[in-house]
Parts: C-alpha cells; structure tokens; sequence
C-alpha cells in the first residue's frame, strides 16, 4: 500500500492503517526522537506520543505540500523538542554534522525511490559548509533555537540565521535536483 492510500484510511479513522503506518516508521520516528533525546526512554515515550499526534492530526496532511516522510519526520522532531522542554533535559551534542548523521541513526527505508531521496539528501549535507551543515544539525538533532546555537557557537545571531537560510536553500536546491 502507498503513503497516499495509508493516509487516506488513516484519516478515516482505519486502526489497521495505522499499525501498518507505524510497522513502516517506527524505526525512523524512534532514530529522530532518540536524536534529538539522546535517551532510550524518553524517545521511546516521544515515539509513542508522535504517533498518537498522527492519529490525532491526520486530517491535517496534506500531500500537495510534502510527502507523508516528511509529515511524519516533523512531528517526529517537533515531539522530541516539545519532550526536551518539558524535561529540560540538555542535549549533549558532537558538534560534527557525521556524528548528527551516522548512517546507523536513520534505517534505510524498504522503498528503493525514498532510499535515493535519502541518499541524495545525506550527498547534499555532505556538500554543505561545515558551519552551515553545523548550525543545520544543531537545530535539527539537538533541538536548539537559533538564540541557542549563537550561544553555544559563540557567533553573533544573525550569523547562525544567515547559515542555516544558506543552508536550507542548498538543500532544496539539491533537493530540486533529485
């Protein structure tokens, strides 16, 4: 079944499309969740929660303005955050873009087409400035406001915006691309 179909039965309210859905995604929400918690326990928690948001949320998809990945990847990440603020936990985070992207974190998904949109996405991080890709991944994996990550890179603010806008529009120009 496609993302399209499973989507659809999930907004009407299909249970057995959403265990499909989460035997397809787990592993992906739990990698962002874990990445952005640094802690088995609380990603499993924001896992759980992210899925529960899908359930809740899936009349708001929209197919026109992502793919069902992408939805799921930001509500994925948007829980994690919303777990770190709520705990005040602190990410200890590698300031280096490979170990934000370690091919371990992110399991390759069954689909050949999204394993090449993965992968040209990974190519296209990689040619990225490192303070770019830097302030990209601090925001992304570590959950970090910009105020944040000019904090802990000690540069001015307008300099991490500057970065992570440079950075976001070579990725989608990449992105474009594929």
């Amino acid at each position: 079944m496609d993302d399209l179909s499973l989507i659809e039965r999930i907004q009407a309210h299909d249970q057995e499309a959403m265990r499909t859905l989460h035997q397809q995604y787990v592993d992906l929400v739990y990698s962002i969740t874990y990445r952005v918690l640094s802690e088995a326990t609380a990603a499993e928690e924001a896992t759980q929660d992210a899925f529960m948001k899908v359930w809740q949320s899936a009349a708001s998809f929209d197919h026109e303005r992502g793919s069902l990945i992408g939805w799921l990847a930001r509500i994925a990440r948007n829980t994690a955050i919303d777990h770190l603020r709520l705990y005040k936990r602190k990410v200890g985070l590698d300031n280096s873009l490979d170990a934000a992207e370690e091919s371990h974190t992110l399991p390759l998904p069954d689909n050949w087409q999204d394993r090449e949109r993965l992968q040209t996405l990974r190519m296209a991080l990689e040619d990225l400035p490192h303070d770019q890709a830097q302030a990209l991944a601090l925001s992304y994996f570590g959950g970090m406001s910009q105020s944040e990550i000019a904090e802990d890179m000690k540069i001015p603010l307008g300099t991490v915006k500057t970065r992570m806008r440079l950075g976001l529009q070579k990725l989608k120009e990449a992105w474009g691309k594929n």
